[in-house]
């Protein structure tokens, strides 16, 4: 599903594209412009489906019912309907994500870079700097996941790292949570 608020990070990331190709493609013609940014941000909303996607067919294999997977502003949600039987279990359900978009990531800035692309968003092809800007933000998009803040994927995956650890869900989920919040904390300071 789609949640409303999808509907106004897609525009704003639309717009923010906009100006990031105009900036680094300046030889680009405004429609071109325009509509390679849709373009960018509807491939940049796939990728977040299958970030999603991933984390529910881990689920499914594991006997896991996922009853939808909805994105919204701050990205997407895969609803599983029950816990993780095992600290594994919640272990290869977590991580499953951020791998994804890591790969993701790294595929497209390889592809990129065959094409020209540089760090600095130049390319000499469309479809080079469609996919440096789509592998940056996907390898960006896994490091902040892996922060240890429950429940982002990394605060899930320390989750599952104390429970294997305290041989206790209830215990690890307290644990995981305070840290969440100390970095939650964090993030308002910084």
């Amino acid at each position: 599903g789609l949640h409303i608020s999808w509907i106004v990070i897609a525009a704003i990331i639309s717009l923010s594209l906009s100006a990031h190709f105009t900036a680094t493609q300046p030889e680009w013609v405004r429609s071109t412009v325009w509509g390679i940014a849709v373009l960018t941000a509807v491939l940049f909303f796939i990728s977040l489906l299958a970030h999603e996607l991933a984390h529910a067919l881990v689920a499914r294999a594991q006997g896991i019912p996922v009853h939808s997977i909805t994105l919204f502003a701050l990205g997407g949600i895969a609803r599983i309907e029950k816990e993780a039987s095992s600290a594994r279990n919640e272990f290869l359900m977590a991580i499953v994500g951020p791998l994804t978009s890591l790969a993701i990531g790294f595929a497209a800035l390889g592809a990129a870079t065959a094409m020209g692309w540089s760090p600095a968003g130049r390319s000499d092809s469309i479809l080079g700097a469609v996919l440096g800007w789509l592998g940056s933000i996907n390898v960006l998009l896994a490091a902040f996941n892996v922060i240890p803040a429950f429940p982002l994927d990394g605060g899930r995956v320390l989750r599952a790292l104390l429970w294997a650890i305290y041989g206790s869900a209830g215990r690890a989920t307290r644990h995981a949570a305070v840290v969440g919040q100390v970095v939650s904390v964090g993030f308002i300071v910084l």
